[in-house]
């Protein structure tokens, strides 16, 4: 009996190794570029800067080895042979376009959205007394939102308060956190010793705030 098969039958390409190894290299990257950014405000973290710089420069040879291995696999199967080419190329876009930090820090907010407007409702009702430090120790159940200790700053000026709920300290001018203030206005340079390189609006009374 006779049997006839296509060519596409007869050859079903495998996964291009490159194609793997260069998935495998962009899941990598892109991790530690969102861990990277997600800590921007923490010193800590500048040493692993070069290190992504340097994984950057070994994903756009990646890109120019997956052009060159374009043509050679192409009799192969285009789609095939344009995989890995795909791959780097998505990686480079996410790398260099998505706001890991800013996705990270708005997902934390509004998980905890509930808990900072309890404490600032708790700060204003006099539950919370403020020391003469200007320190307000928060209860067991709060202290996650401070990273000073389980404390959180306050400020007061007539009838206006201010709260601020750090979220990284590395020095007295270097630190990142939540700025509350009763009357909506904005942080000005000097509230809490700040020196503000980033402010912005999360909500009515709320604001995200890095120092330095």
């Amino acid at each position: 009996m006779d049997q006839t098969f296509r060519s596409e039958e007869l050859y079903q390409p495998d996964f291009p190794s490159l194609g793997l190894f260069s998935t495998w290299f962009g899941v990598v990257l892109i991790g530690l570029t969102a861990v990277l950014q997600a800590g921007q405000s923490n010193r800590g973290n500048y040493w692993a800067q070069p290190f992504v710089q340097g994984m950057q420069f070994v994903l756009l040879a990646l890109i120019l080895a997956s052009l060159f291995y374009l043509p050679f696999r192409a009799e192969r199967g285009v789609k095939w042979a344009a995989l890995p080419l795909a791959i780097n190329v998505g990686t480079l876009i996410i790398v260099q376009l998505v706001p890991f930090s800013d996705l990270w820090e708005t997902v934390r907010f509004r998980w905890r959205i509930s808990q900072y407007e309890a404490v600032a409702q708790m700060v204003a009702s006099g539950e919370l007394p403020v020391g003469e430090n200007g320190m307000v120790p928060l209860p067991e159940a709060y202290r996650f939102l401070s990273v000073d200790s389980g404390r959180i700053w306050v400020e007061t000026s007539g009838e206006t308060v201010a709260l601020f709920f750090p979220t990284e300290r590395n020095a007295p001018r270097n630190f990142a956190g939540y700025y509350y203030r009763s009357d909506n206005n904005p942080p000005q340079q000097g509230d809490f010793m700040g020196r503000w390189r980033y402010v912005v609006q999360k909500q009515t009374h709320w604001y995200f705030c890095i120092s330095e």
